[in-house]
Parts: structure tokens; sequence; C-alpha cells
């Protein structure tokens, strides 16, 4: 394997910790953070959906969702209601004021692409876009893979 290969993770990684630190800076001001906010945008588009829906959507364990969901309600931007089917399980629904942050954190996002992609051609954008959706995918098939013969084990 080549050096620029191996790179990928590094890079990767670096351009996560840059997403994490810009989101965390800007979205202080809502009492939001990188870890917070795609609770709200989940929700904006999914509401009513129960705590282990999030869970699963946003691919994050139910202890941290937990956590999460309490800080939200706190700040004002979400609220949970008890499901009438399952009185164990709760609903929860964006409030007002959280459905008033969202367009603030898409332009947020979409402010940090713009500075992320600074310079380059659509087609750079599209064959980066393509190839990081192939080795996803490859991530993805060899997580099932390790599930799958964990399960058996």
């Amino acid at each position: 394997m080549d050096n620029n290969a191996k790179s990928l993770i590094k890079f990767t990684s670096k351009i996560y910790r840059c997403t994490q630190w810009y989101l965390d800076r800007k979205l202080e001001k809502f009492h939001l953070s990188a870890g917070t906010y795609p609770y709200l945008l989940t929700l904006n588009n999914n509401e009513g959906i129960c705590q282990n829906q999030i869970s699963r959507e946003l691919n994050v364990d139910k202890a941290m969702s937990a956590r999460t969901i309490k800080k939200l309600i706190e700040i004002g931007y979400i609220r949970k209601e008890e499901d009438k089917e399952d009185v164990r399980a709760y609903k929860l629904y964006i409030t007002d004021e959280g459905k008033s942050v969202v367009p603030k954190i898409h332009k947020i996002i979409d402010e940090w692409i713009e500075i992320l992609i600074e310079d380059s051609s659509n087609e750079e954008i599209n064959t980066s876009i393509n190839f990081l959706k192939k080795v996803l995918n490859n991530g993805k098939k060899h997580k099932e893979k390790c599930c799958e013969g964990m399960k058996k084990n």
C-alpha cells in the first residue's frame, strides 16, 4: 500500500477535528456543539421519534442520546411527551425555539463547506465525493461482516 493511501485516515481525521472545532465555536452562542446539533436536525425532519430511533439514526449509543436529549430539553430546544402506545417510551419534538435555530445551523454548515471547498473545481469535488462514498461503503461492508462474525460466536 502506498503512503498516499495511508494518508487518507490522517487527512479525514484532521478534517473531522477542524470541523468539530469550527462548529463548536460557531454554535456556542446557541448553547450547542458539534455533538448536539445533529439531534435538532434529525428531530426537525422526524418529529415524534423516540430516543432509541434517534440513537440509531445518529449511530450513537443510548446513554449519549439520553445525556444530549436531557441537555436539549433543559435549553428549551426539544420536548418529550409520553408515548400513548408505549408508556415506557417518550416521543421527541422540536420546540419553536429549536425550530428557529435550525436555519442558523444550516447557514453555519454551509459557510464551513464553502471554506472547505474554496478553490476547488466541481470536477474535483465530485471526484472526491465519489471516492469517499466508495471508501465509506467498503468500511460499512467490513463492519457488517465483522458484526455477523461476532453474532455467530
